[in-house]
C-alpha cells in the first residue's frame, strides 16, 4: 500500500486508501460520437471530407490546420511517412478524448520531424487526447553538444507543453516507435516530453500516462516530465533553460509512466520533476548517460514516487552519476522496490539533496548484480532513508567499486539511513563510508563488505542458489533465491508496512523474516520469540517559512475542540485543528508568547476546506497587561478553494508589539458542521519601518526588527558618532517603557551610549538621555542589555547613539526589542442600564436606574452626562411620562473613567396610553385638583368605562380652562384621541 506522506487529519476529510495500480472508478460520462479521420499520404487528397480511408486526406498541413472536437479519431495509414510536424488542434471531454492512432496493416505510420521544427508531434494548451502506434524521428545533422543553446536546439519526438493554461487533464501517449531525436543538453529535449510553464498561472497536468512505448538512440532524454512551478522550501535555482519566474509549487498528479523500453538515451532514460503520486513501473532502461553525465531513471522535487519493477542497466558514463536510479534533489517520499539494476557504470541507488529536503525514502527488495564505482552514493543531506532486504552482488566486473560513498554539499552531510535485512556479496570492493548510516541485522560475505557495528550480522555463505548468474530481464535473477541452507534464511529483523511480497512475488515472512531479496517459501522452523519489528517512521517536513512567529507561542482556545489546538502552529500544514460540530460565536483563539514580546503585522490562515470550514469574520485583539485591546476588528475573509489542497489568506494589520495575541472569531462557514484552521501564522515585515544614519557595511537593517537575534546588521568601518537608529509605525503609536538590545561580540562592536528620543509632532524630545550599556561578552552568545524610562507613546522612536565599541571600526546590532511593561487602563467603563421606566404605560414616571463600573482606573464621576431626546438631566430627575409625547424616546449615558477612556450607552423606550391609562390619568389629575369637581371627573369615568371617547373628547373640551386645568386638559384629549384613532 502506497501511503501518502502528507496526511490531513483524518477528521476533516474522510481518506480513502490507495492501493497501487487500483483503478479507481469515476462517474460514467456520456461519450460523444466524434467522427473519424483517415490521413493516407499516397491515396489521399486534402480536398476530401477525410471521413472514411476512400475519401483521406493527405497531409500534415490539412490536420494541423483543423480544430477537432471530443470524440474525434485522427488514423494514419499504416505503411505511411509524413514530413513536418503533427499539431492537430482542439481538445477532448472527459470520457471522450481525441485519438491519433493507425488503420490498416503494416508498419507504424512514421512521422519524421524537419529541422524548421523543434518538435515532430506537438500539443499545446489542450487535453484529453490519446496518442498511439505511431513512429517517430526528429533527426539533426549537427553533433551533440554539452552547450545546452547550441545549434541543435532542444528538439523532441513527442512534446507536450501547458504553458499558462491551469491544469491540464488525460494526455495519454501509447505504443510509440521513437528514434533518433537529436537534442541539445536539456531536461526540455528527448523522445517524450511533458512541460508545464506556470509564471502568471500555476500550470501542472492531471492524468498522464506514458506506456508501451520504445526509444532508440533518443537526446538528451528517453522520457521526461518538468515545470517550472517549484517555488517552495527556498527552490529557486533550476537550470538555465528552464523558463523563469518559476510559479508557485504545483505538481501534476495522475502520473504513471509504465511498460516502455529506453535504450541509448544520451544523458537520462525516465525522468520526472514536480508530480505528486506518480507511479514508474516495468520499465527498461538501458545504456543511458552514454553521452553525458546523468542517472537511468531519476526523478526531483517530486513527493510520493513508486518506483518498482524496473530493469535499470548498462549505464555509459559514470563519470560522476551513471547510477542506476537516483532519487534526487526535493523530494519528499520514495519508495524503490522490486527493481533490478545491473551493470550500470555509476552504481546502483544515487541519492541527492541539495537545499531542497530529500527525505523519507525506501528502498526495498531490489536486486543489484556487478553496479560500478560507488553501489550507494550519498550526495547532501539526505535524511531518512531506509534500506532493506536488498541484495546486492559485487563481482569481478564490477571492477572493484566502494560500498557506499558520501559527498558533503552546502546543505550538509546525511543523516538517518539505516541498513536491515540486506545481504551483501562481494568478490573484491573498498568498502563502505559510514557517514550518517547504522547497519543491523545484514549478511556479508566476501571482499570488504563486512560492518564491525552491526550487532546482528551474519557472516558466511549466504547460499544463493546461483549468485551472478543475472542476465538481461527481470525474470534472470533467480540465482538470488536462497537455497534451503541458506543461514540468511529467518535471520533478519520484521519492518512494518513492508509491501507485502519480495522481489520474487512471495508472501512476507514465512516464519521469521530473511535477509536478502528472496523470502524462503519452502518448509521453515516456527518463527518462536522475535525482537520488536523495525516500525517505518517519517519525519515531519515544516511547511511554514523560517520567519513564522507563531510557533513560538503556546495556542488555546475557548471553542470545544474534538482536536489539538496546538496543531495551528506546529508548523506543518498536514495537521489541522477542528472545533466541535455546531461552534457557538464569538469565541477566541490565542497565541501567547509568555514572556517574549514580538511584533508583528501579517496573519495568515491556512485551511483545507475553507469554504465549507472556514473562518470568514473575526476581530484581532492584543493584551497589554491588563485588557485586551483592538487591533483591527470586523475582518472577512473570503475561501475559494474547498478541495482539500493547502490555500492560504493573509491579512496585514497596524504593526503591533504583544506578548499575547487572539482572533476573536465571530463567524465561519459551517456547511460541514464546524470550523477548522490547519495554520496559523504570523510574521513581520519590517522594511518599511527602520532606518539608520550609519553606512551600512553588512546585513540589512530591517533585520534589527525581524524578530530573530541570528539575523544582524553592522555598519561600515568609517562612522562617527553621533548617529540614529529610527523606527516609524506612521499613525499606529506604540507605548514604550523598555528597550532591549540583542548584540553578539559586544565589547567589540556593541553601542555603549544611547538617548532615546520620541517625535510629539513637531519635534524630537528626549525621553532618556545618557544611558550607558556595558557589555560583558566578546563571543558569538547573542548578550541582551535592556534600558528603562518613564512611558512614551508615540509613532516615530529613535536611539541616538552617542558611542560604542569599535575593536574592528564598525558596530553590530542584532534586534533592537521595544517593550511595555506597564499596565495601561485603555478600556472604557462598563456601563448597565437596569430600568429607565416605573411603569409600561404613561401613568408612571421616567426615573432611570443604572451603574457605571471601571475596575481598573475608577470612574470619573464629575464626566458622566445624561440626556433625554438629546437634552440633558440630572441624576435622580423623575420625570412624569405623561408629560412626555407618545411615541419612542432615547436615553443616553455618557460616562469617562480617570484615564480618559470614555464610553456611551444608548436606550430607547415608548411613551404608550390606553383606556386604563386614561382612567389613571383622571383619577390623577382630580387627587391633585387639576380637575376641581368630583362631579365632573366621576362622568368622565363612566364615559371611559363605557368606551365612549367621542362623549369624553367633548366633555373635556366643553370644561378646560374652567374645571379641568388647560395642561391637564392638553394630556386628556392627546390620549384619547391617539385612542380614538386606533
Amino acid at each position: 500500500m502506497l501511503k501518502r506522506l502528507s496526511m490531513r487529519l483524518t477528521a476533516i476529510v474522510s481518506a480513502m486508501a490507495m492501493l497501487v495500480s487500483m483503478v479507481i472508478a469515476a462517474p460514467s460520462v456520456v461519450k460523444a460520437a466524434g467522427t473519424t479521420y483517415y490521413i493516407d499520404n499516397i491515396g489521399g487528397d486534402d480536398g476530401n471530407n477525410g471521413t472514411s480511408p476512400g475519401s483521406a486526406w493527405k497531409s500534415l498541413d490539412k490536420v494541423n490546420a483543423t480544430t477537432f472536437a471530443p470524440g474525434d479519431k485522427i488514423l494514419f495509414k499504416a505503411g505511411g511517412s509524413w514530413n513536418g510536424r503533427l499539431w492537430p488542434k482542439g481538445s477532448g471531454a472527459a470520457g471522450s478524448p481525441i485519438v491519433i492512432d493507425q488503420y490498416g496493416s503494416g508498419s507504424k505510420p512514421l512521422i519524421a520531424g524537419v529541422t524548421s521544427e523543434l518538435e515532430a508531434v506537438f500539443l499545446k494548451n489542450q487535453e484529453y487526447w490519446e496518442i498511439s502506434n505511431l513512429e517517430i524521428t526528429n533527426r539533426s545533422p549537427l553533433p551533440f553538444d554539452r552547450d545546452w543553446q547550441n545549434p541543435r536546439g532542444q528538439r523532441r519526438g513527442v512534446y507536450i507543453l501547458n504553458e499558462e493554461a491551469g491544469i491540464l487533464h488525460h494526455i495519454q501517449v501509447k505504443n510509440l516507435t521513437i528514434h533518433d531525436v537529436d537534442g541539445s543538453y536539456t531536461t526540455r529535449s528527448g523522445g517524450i516530453i511533458f512541460d508545464s510553464v506556470g509564471s502568471v498561472t500555476p500550470s501542472a497536468f492531471d492524468g498522464i500516462l506514458i506506456d508501451g512505448n520504445t526509444l532508440t538512440d533518443v537526446d538528451a532524454y528517453g522520457i521526461y516530465i518538468g515545470s517550472n512551478c517549484i517555488l517552495r522550501y527556498g527552490m529557486n535555482d533550476l537550470w538555465p533553460w528552464v523558463q523563469k519566474p518559476y510559479g508557485p509549487w504545483t505538481p501534476s498528479t495522475h502520473v504513471k509512466i509504465s511498460n516502455n523500453s529506453v535504450i541509448r538515451a544520451a544523458t537520462g532514460g525516465i525522468a520526472w520533476n514536480v508530480t505528486d503520486g506518480a507511479i514508474v513501473e516495468h520499465n527498461t532502461v538501458q545504456q543511458a548517460t552514454y553521452l553525458a553525465t546523468n542517472a537511468s531513471i531519476w526523478w526531483a522535487y517530486a513527493d510520493n514516487n513508486l518506483v518498482q519493477f524496473n530493469e535499470s542497466f548498462e549505464s555509459v558514463n559514470g563519470a560522476e552519476d551513471g547510477h542506476g536510479f537516483d532519487v534526487d534533489a526535493g523530494n519528499l517520499g520514495s519508495i524503490v522496490q522490486y527493481n533490478y539494476s545491473h551493470d550500470n557504470a555509476g552504481g546502483f541507488m544515487l541519492f541527492v539533496n541539495d537545499t531542497y529536503y530529500t527525505i523519507n525514502t525506501i528502498v526495498r527488495y531490489n536486486i543489484s548484480q556487478n553496479d560500478r564505482k560507488s553501489i550507494f552514493r550519498y550526495s547532501g543531506s539526505i535524511d531518512t532513508v531506509y534500506n532493506y532486504n536488498n541484495s546486492i552482488y559485487v563481482g569481478e566486473a564490477s571492477g572493484n567499486p566502494v560500498m557506499s560513498d558520501y559527498f558533503t554539499k552546502a546543505s550538509g552531510s546525511p543523516v538517518n539511513i539505516k541498513n536491515y535485512n540486506n545481504a551483501y556479496y562481494s568478490v573484491g570492493d573498498r568498502g563502505w563510508n559510514l557517514t550518517g548510516q547504522t547497519f543491523d541485522y545484514n549478511a556479508y560475505f566476501g571482499g570488504n563488505t563486512l560492518v564491525q557495528d552491526d550487532a546482528n550480522k551474519v557472516i558466511g555463505d549466504p547460499k544463493f542458489v546461483n549468485p551472478g548468474s543475472g542476465g538481461i530481464g527481470m525474470n534472470t535473477v533467480g540465482g538470488y533465491q536462497l537455497q534451503s541452507d541458506s543461514p540468511l534464511i529467518g535471520a533478519g529483523i520484521r519492518i512494518t508496512d513492508n509491501g507485502g511480497r519480495d522481489y520474487f512475488g512471495n508472501p512476507v515472512y514465512n516464519g521469521a523474516p530473511d535477509i536478502g531479496a528472496h523470502e524462503y517459501a519452502g518448509s521453515v522452523p516456527p518463527a518462536g520469540d522475535m525482537p520488536d519489528p523495525i516500525v517505518i517512521t517519517p519525519i515531519h517536513l515544516p511547511s511554514t517559512p523560517t520567519d513564522n512567529l507563531a510557533p513560538m507561542a503556546t495556542a488555546s482556545t475557548t471553542f470545544q475542540t474534538d482536536s489539538a489546538i496546538a496543531n495551528i502552529n506546529d508548523n506543518y500544514y498536514e495537521t489541522a485543528w477542528m472545533s466541535e460540530m455546531s461552534p457557538a460565536f464569538p469565541n477566541y483563539i490565542t497565541l501567547d508568547f509568555g514572556s517574549t514580546q514580538v511584533t508583528s503585522n501579517i496573519l495568515k490562515l491556512n485551511a483545507s476546506f475553507g469554504q465549507s470550514q472556514g473562518i470568514t469574520d473575526f476581530d484581532l485583539e492584543y493584551f497589554d497587561g491588563s485588557v485586551w485591546v483592538p487591533i483591527q476588528s470586523g475582518i472577512h475573509v473570503t475561501w475559494n478553494s474547498d478541495t482539500g489542497a493547502d490555500e492560504i489568506q493573509t491579512v496585514k494589520f497596524p504593526s503591533t508589539m504583544f506578548k499575547k495575541i487572539r482572533m476573536k472569531i465571530n463567524d465561519g462557514n459551517l456547511q460541514r458542521g464546524n470550523i477548522t484552521l490547519n495554520e496559523l501564522e504570523l510574521y513581520f515585515e519590517a522594511t518599511d519601518i527602520a532606518s539608520t544614519t550609519f553606512p551600512t557595511g553588512g546585513g540589512e537593517i530591517a533585520n534589527i526588527i525581524d524578530n530573530n537575534v541570528s539575523s544582524t546588521w553592522g555598519s561600515s568601518t568609517d562612522i562617527t558618532f553621533p548617529g540614529y537608529f529610527a523606527l516609524d509605525y506612521g499613525n499606529n503609536p506604540i507605548a514604550v517603557n523598555k528597550i532591549t538590545l540583542v548584540t553578539h561580540f559586544g565589547i567589540g562592536q556593541g553601542i555603549t551610549n544611547v538617548d532615546v528620543e520620541y517625535f510629539d509632532g513637531t519635534e524630537w524630545v528626549t525621553a532618556l538621555s545618557n544611558a550607558s550599556i556595558d557589555w560583558k561578552l566578546n563571543d558569538s552568545t547573542k548578550e541582551r542589555q535592556s534600558i528603562e524610562f518613564p512611558t512614551i507613546t508615540a509613532g516615530k522612536i529613535r536611539l541616538k547613539v552617542n558611542n560604542g565599541n569599535r575593536q574592528w571600526g564598525n558596530i553590530a546590532l542584532n534586534e533592537l526589542i521595544l517593550e511595555n511593561n506597564t499596565v495601561v487602563d485603555r478600556n472604557a467603563p462598563v456601563i448597565t442600564v437596569e430600568s429607565v421606566t416605573t411603569t409600561e404605560d404613561n401613568t408612571g414616571d421616567f426615573k432611570p436606574q443604572f451603574t457605571v463600573v471601571d475596575e481598573l482606573s475608577g470612574v470619573d464621576h464629575t464626566k458622566t452626562v445624561m440626556t433625554l431626546d438629546g437634552h440633558v438631566v440630572m441624576d435622580g430627575d423623575s420625570i412624569p411620562l405623561y408629560t412626555l409625547e407618545l411615541g419612542t424616546h432615547t436615553f443616553m449615558i455618557t460616562a469617562s473613567d480617570l484615564a480618559g477612556n470614555t464610553t456611551s450607552q444608548t436606550v430607547t423606550f415608548q411613551v404608550m396610553t390606553s383606556l386604563a391609562a386614561l382612567k389613571q390619568l383622571v383619577k390623577s389629575f382630580s387627587d391633585k385638583g387639576l380637575i376641581d369637581n368630583k362631579g365632573i371627573a366621576d362622568s368622565l369615568l363612566s364615559k371611559l368605562e363605557k368606551q365612549d371617547l367621542k362623549s369624553f373628547i367633548h366633555q373635556v373640551e366643553a370644561q378646560a380652562g374652567k374645571h379641568i386645568s388647560d395642561n391637564a386638559a392638553q394630556y386628556l384629549l392627546r390620549d384619547a384621541e391617539s385612542l380614538l384613532g386606533k
